[in-house]
């Protein structure tokens, strides 16, 4: 079995055992709970891959005003607190961290 076929086998098979726990038997919508549960994933998980990011520096943690990425971040949730808007935070946040970069 070629690499492909068996990455799209396992592919199939994965979604599979996911999608069985979320919609249950005889039924075509998922509970309102699981909707609810599933909502939140994206922001988990995208709050999991910048954490780390915001936090270390070179394997160190990195708790100082001196670390931009880590006040570029601590504006960009004032601003997302504030404007519940995905894109004026994206663009506050980057536009922090550059200006911070070019200032620092």
């Amino acid at each position: 079995m070629s690499a492909w076929a068996w990455i799209l086998a396992l592919g199939v098979g994965t979604f599979a055992i996911r999608a069985s726990f979320l919609l249950p038997r005889g039924q075509g919508e998922p509970s309102p709970y699981v909707k609810r549960v599933l909502q939140l994933v994206p922001a988990a998980v995208l709050s999991a891959l910048v954490t780390p990011s915001l936090f270390v520096i070179d394997g160190a943690l990195a708790l100082s005003w001196t670390n931009e990425r880590l006040v570029a971040g601590a504006i960009a949730a004032l601003v997302a607190w504030r404007t519940k808007s995905v894109m004026v935070t994206l663009v506050v946040g980057m536009a922090v961290l550059w200006a911070a970069r070019l200032l620092g």
